[in-house]
């Protein structure tokens, strides 16, 4: 899932993020028949929505596990950890990218 995605989810509960894994989960229907067929590309599509899956299986869970302690804040949360993640990601990403500018620069 991509940052905007991502920050899209602070606002959702459970069920809401169950309606999303349901989505993404049959959105990959159709791709996994491709491979099924002997499409081979389509895995790496098949891939990245099966993590995308289970990030949003784990953020239900971490809801609940939250709604049961209550007293847990949400600076600890799964979500907000993706999203730093991702952040920081998107940000060695610039960095590689800009080095790879000045070297062909040179």
């Amino acid at each position: 899932m991509d940052l905007k995605e991502l920050e899209e989810l602070k606002d959702f509960n459970e069920l809401d993020l169950l309606y999303r894994l349901i989505e993404k989960a049959e959105g990959i229907k159709k791709r996994t028949e491709k491979i099924l067929r002997g499409n081979k590309s389509a895995g790496v599509d098949v891939r990245k929505s099966l993590q995308d899956i289970r990030l949003l299986s784990e953020l239900i869970r971490d809801l609940v596990q939250r709604r049961k302690l209550k007293k847990v804040s949400k600076k600890d949360s799964k979500l907000i950890s993706a999203i730093n993640s991702e952040k920081k990601r998107l940000l060695r990403e610039e960095i590689r990218i800009k080095k790879l500018e000045e070297k062909r620069a040179i």
